[in-house]
């Protein structure tokens, strides 16, 4: 009993094992799932406005704000 036990304990491990390999390669070998680089990642604005940023600077903090150019 305590054999049977472990093999099916080593079996399921090994199952999980190459379920996790073959999903991986199958997301890794597709295009369309590849992560954007950092500068596509920005959020894109619907309308035509512009914006400045203004940094205030403070003791250890720094405040980003982003202004409409109106």
């Amino acid at each position: 009993m305590n054999v049977r036990m472990h093999t099916a304990v080593l079996a399921t491990a090994l199952v999980a094992a190459i379920t996790v390999g073959i999903a991986s390669a199958a997301i890794q070998g597709n295009p369309a799932s590849q992560a954007a680089a950092k500068s596509d990642r920005l959020p894109m604005l619907a309308n035509a406005t512009q914006y400045v940023t203004i940094e205030t600077r403070g003791e250890r903090v720094s405040m980003l704000e982003r202004v409409a150019l109106d």
